[in-house]
C-alpha cells in the first residue's frame, strides 16, 4: 500500500515503462531547465519510461535529488541537473 500523500500512486504500467536514450535525453534537459522540479510535476507531464529513466539517469550521476538516495522518486522529491548533465 503506498502513502499517496509521499509517493506517486503508481500502476504496473509505470513500474514496467522502459526507458530509451531519446527520452533520458529529453528529460535530462527538461530537469536542466527546470532546477528543483518534482517527481509529481515530471510524472503528471506522463513521459514515457520516467522512472526507468530517472534511476538511469541518477545512476549515472547525471541528477541528483533532494533525498539521497531517493527512494524511489517519491511525489515531492525534487530533481537537478548535475554538472556532467550539461555534457
Amino acid at each position: 500500500m503506498w502513502d499517496t500523500a509521499v509517493r506517486i500512486p503508481f500502476d504496473a504500467s509505470l513500474l514496467d515503462g522502459r526507458g530509451d536514450a531519446s527520452a533520458r535525453d529529453r528529460l535530462r534537459t527538461l530537469i536542466a531547465d527546470v532546477p528543483g522540479i518534482t517527481v509529481d510535476e515530471l510524472h503528471a507531464l506522463g513521459l514515457p519510461g520516467l522512472f526507468a529513466n530517472l534511476r538511469a539517469l541518477y545512476r549515472d550521476g547525471l541528477i541528483s535529488a533532494s533525498t539521497e538516495p531517493p527512494r524511489f522518486f517519491e511525489r515531492a522529491t525534487r530533481v537537478w541537473a548535475t554538472a556532467g548533465a550539461a555534457d
